[in-house]
């Protein structure tokens, strides 16, 4: 009995385990691609940053999202980056030009994540480049009207 309770620990703590690491790999992409895509909204011009915006704006109507804006800029950077992806805009840091499959943004990382930070601290460290990305869980610091937020210029 002892032997059947002990093995059938063994394996849920390897479950938890996997599903653990699969998370943490999610958590990652979606922190890279946010990282990667404040960086390079930043460094595209004002015409391709709005056309960005608009393409990622289409993106989210066409998911089944009853979301429509963004209320920080976790969402937003993260949509911009499949946006990104969407318009064959590579990613303007060095030696990481493609961007990351997640499906989606608004649930990949929550604002304040360690994996944000820790890539950021990554690309100024090999790469000199300098990117913060706000913890803030949204841009007023109360309810946002994500159909409002939505249509301002990036």
């Amino acid at each position: 009995m002892y032997l059947y309770a002990a093995y059938l620990l063994g394996v849920l703590i390897v479950i938890i385990i996997v599903l653990k690491t699969y998370r943490t790999r999610q958590e990652h992409a979606a922190a890279a691609n946010i990282v990667f895509a404040k960086y390079t909204h930043g460094k595209l011009p004002k015409d391709k940053q709005k056309q960005v915006h608009e393409k990622a704006i289409e993106i989210v109507k066409t998911t089944e999202q009853k979301i429509r804006g963004f209320a920080n800029e976790v969402e937003r950077y993260g949509w911009y980056a499949k946006a990104m992806d969407s318009l064959h805009i590579p990613s303007a840091v060095p030696e990481n030009p493609m961007w990351n499959k997640v499906k989606n943004p608004y649930y990949a990382i929550k604002p304040g994540n360690m994996l944000i930070r820790a890539v950021a601290g990554y690309i100024a460290k090999e790469h000199g480049i300098n990117i913060s990305v706000s913890e803030a869980k949204n841009y007023t610091g109360s309810k946002v009207n994500r159909e409002t937020e939505s249509t301002k210029d990036a």
